[in-house]
């Protein structure tokens, strides 16, 4: 009976089983560790936890058999009840405080501060973000869904221009100093309309593709502010870089990759001969999945049809293709 009831506490606490064997001081010990163990398990992990109730549970179960065969004396009487009774209410006690304590706080830390922001709080920083933006651009903006992230002490926001709810891009604080993404967002949508035209010619058929544009933060600090273009940034600077992903319901084989290989060649040329810094990523999806499944577009962030790709082509530099046949080593078959 004894030795059910120290393993039945040992389940529900640590230590307490060792309370019941008559080991005062090691039943504190492992009520310690389990103390600093529901710390970890909140912090790192749960597996010094796992470990802990293995020992725990070992060690009850050795003593308890050792007290039966009579080679441990009985703990007894009633003082020793007492004892048992009130170290595992204290240890009970403190344990829970422990454990809700640690869960507050991790879920206090986790959310996001943007609730407790007051009115008077966001409007001034909607009002400090949008002096910084038209400082920076000269332009009128529009600022909103202003959050605060604790974790990592920033603000966020999103920006757009004040005649253009379309113009979404990121701005964030942190200490103290303004970041946005205006830029990348202006450089990306005139490189996107300037090869445009392009891409729809030489890909047919085509799903859906996507361009962005992004520059180092040491041309960033220098054009920002200039209301520079696309074409007139390529002919102040190299550091940037165009990156171009294109959906295809095409079956890449042998049949047919000399074909494919031509039109990619096509695409390759015309970064070349404008001077655009570019990568081009080409994914070869099977018909089947337009024809048979009606998808027309695939988001580039989510690998949902992956399973639906015969291949990629990838360049990661268009300026070191010189042929179709440099294009055949950048394709992976899948």
């Amino acid at each position: 009976m004894r030795l059910f009831v120290a393993i039945l506490l040992s389940l529900l606490l640590p230590g307490t089983g060792q309370f019941v064997n008559g080991q005062r001081w090691k039943g504190v010990l492992f009520v310690a560790l389990d103390i600093l163990f529901i710390i970890l398990k909140y912090t790192v992990s749960l597996i010094p936890m796992y470990l802990l109730y293995i020992v725990v549970l070992v060690d009850v179960i050795i003593v308890g058999i050792q007290i039966i065969k009579g080679k441990r004396e009985v703990p007894s009487g009633k003082r020793y009840l007492v004892e048992v009774i009130v170290a595992t209410i204290i240890a009970v006690a403190l344990t829970w405080a422990v454990d809700a304590g640690m869960e507050r706080l991790t879920r206090v830390s986790l959310d996001p501060l943007d609730a407790k922001m007051s009115k008077e709080e966001k409007q001034k920083m909607k009002e400090e973000a949008e002096a910084y933006l038209k400082e920076k651009y000269g332009k009128e903006f529009y600022v909103d869904q202003i959050k605060y992230i604790r974790q990592i002490s920033v603000y966020t926001m999103q920006g757009h221009l004040k005649n253009d709810k379309d113009s979404s891009f990121v701005v964030e604080k942190e200490k103290g100093k303004f970041t946005d993404g205006y830029f990348f967002y202006k450089l990306s949508v005139e490189g996107r309309e300037e090869i445009q035209p392009h891409v729809e010619r030489i890909f047919k058929p085509m799903m859906n593709w996507d361009s962005k544009v992004m520059v180092t933060d040491q041309v960033e600090e220098r054009f920002a502010g200039q209301d520079i273009t696309y074409p007139e940034l390529r002919q102040e600077t190299d550091g940037f870089k165009q990156k171009v992903k294109v959906n295809v319901p095409v079956a890449l084989s042998e049949q047919n990759k000399a074909e494919e290989m031509k039109k990619v060649y096509q695409m390759v040329e015309h970064f070349n001969q404008n001077k655009i810094d570019a990568s081009l990523k080409i994914y070869y999806y099977d018909p089947s999945l337009k024809d048979e499944k009606g998808v027309d577009q695939v988001d580039f962030t989510n690998r949902k049809y992956g399973e639906y790709i015969t291949a990629i082509l990838e360049v990661n530099k268009a300026a070191q293709i010189r042929s179709e046949q440099d294009l055949e080593s950048s394709v992976i078959y899948k």
